[in-house]
């Protein structure tokens, strides 16, 4: 008797039904798990808010309060509430937030002072692309935009600077806000969307994909910038945009601020005040 029990257990155990239904349930188990391990991550997994929402409240903050001294000084009849101060704030920072979350996910180290390598060679690049470069572009766009500087499409308050004192203020003030905006914001939303969209096409060549979404993203973000700066004002500015975006891309976000400050400082000084 026991050996028929014997015999039985074992052929219910190795039964092709009961073996083919537990191969088909693992098989199905292992779909389940490789489709998890190839799910494609969610936009804000992985990122780190501690790290970039104290930098990007700093970067809100000086935006707008440079904005609130040049409004102040340069136009004096205009007055700024505190609803627009607070308001610039939290509009810049959430700007900068949402820009350094875009530099994460593609890996670009947007900040130069977070990048590796020592402080001496940082401040080379940062005197190279910023100070040289923007003393280079504010000659070059003085001697370009000298007969127009009086036309009607100008923007109005470069007709309202006095001295030096209102030309840093206002140069401070273009710089940062943005630069903050055109570079760090829209450049690398841009440069994350063309990356996206041009992934299936470009194969797996790392340089081309890398080539053509920036080439891309920096006319894109170029011609808005130069959109902004009016008629007269839209070539010298997307060819600006383009230089500020390559130096930005090279020497990160101060080397762009600084670099467009100088330009700026450079030719509202020839142009304006001189």
């Amino acid at each position: 008797m026991v050996p028929k029990l014997r015999f039985l257990g074992k052929l219910l155990t190795y039964h092709p039904y009961s073996k083919s239904k537990t191969t088909t349930i693992k098989r199905l188990m292992n779909q389940i798990d490789n489709a998890k391990s190839k799910r494609a991550p969610l936009f804000l997994e992985g990122v780190d808010f501690g790290r970039w929402l104290g930098i990007s409240i700093g970067l809100g903050l000086l935006s707008a309060l440079t904005l609130m001294v040049a409004e102040l000084r340069i136009l004096k009849e205009q007055t700024l509430s505190l609803y627009d101060v607070v308001q610039n704030i939290f509009a810049y920072s959430a700007c900068a937030l949402l820009a350094l979350i875009f530099g994460e996910k593609l890996g670009l180290e947007s900040l130069l002072t977070l990048r590796r390598g020592s402080w001496p060679a940082k401040a080379w690049k940062l005197l190279c692309y910023g100070g040289l470069a923007g003393c280079v572009m504010g000659l070059a766009y003085h001697r370009a935009f000298l007969v127009y500087r009086f036309r009607p499409g100008v923007m109005f308050r470069t007709y309202h600077l006095r001295d030096w004192h209102d030309n840093f203020t206002l140069s401070l003030s273009a710089a940062v806000s943005e630069e903050l905006v055109f570079r760090l914001l829209l450049l690398t939303a841009f440069l994350y969307l063309f990356q996206w969209l041009f992934r299936p096409m470009l194969g797996a060549s790392s340089r081309i994909q890398s080539t053509i979404p920036g080439a891309f993203a920096l006319i894109s973000s170029s011609l808005l910038f130069g959109t902004v700066h009016g008629t007269f004002g839209f070539l010298f500015a997307f060819v600006a945009g383009m230089v500020l975006g390559i130096i930005f891309l090279r020497g990160g976000l101060e080397s762009a601020i600084l670099a467009h400050f100088v330009t700026d400082f450079v030719f509202f000084y020839w142009t304006y005040l001189k």
